[in-house]
């Protein structure tokens, strides 16, 4: 697995927190979500990504295809290693609101680090020959 820079996820965080503004203060859903967007800050915050991914995946439920909840979800997936699912998360966030600034610049520096780190790595898992399972090939057969 790939680690992610301390101070990718530090500006992950921070990005979050300026994101979870669009949510805050309204009632019915849009109160549950902002309910849960903040717990979700606040795993992620702490490190607990999972816990911050279950939080934003609840808070889209209640108020889907909000752009910057997805964003959040993108970040927490990417946090936690799971980037093909992360890229999925930010092109789905700039699909509904593909001029915000903030989306085009946080998508991008994912997707340099995407295709420098893991495109580059299954190219070169797939070029890589297979070994052989140990003991194969050494004297002693039929």
């Amino acid at each position: 697995m790939h680690a992610i820079p301390r101070a990718v996820t530090a500006g992950a965080v921070l990005l979050l927190c300026v994101l979870s503004g669009s949510v805050a203060g309204a009632a019915g859903p849009e109160g549950q979500a902002s309910e849960q967007m903040k717990f979700g800050l606040k795993a992620a915050g702490r490190g607990y990504w999972l816990e911050a991914l279950m939080r934003f995946e609840q808070a889209n439920s209640l108020t889907p295809n909000d752009p910057h909840i997805l964003n959040n979800i993108a970040v927490a997936l990417e946090a936690s290693g799971r980037y093909e699912q992360a890229l999925v998360a930010y092109q789905s966030a700039l699909a509904v609101a593909p001029q915000d600034r903030v989306l085009q610049r946080n998508y991008k520096s994912f997707k340099d680090f995407y295709d420098e780190n893991v495109v580059e790595q299954d190219a070169e898992d797939e070029a890589a020959p297979e070994e052989p399972p140990e003991g194969a090939g050494r004297g002693g057969g039929a």
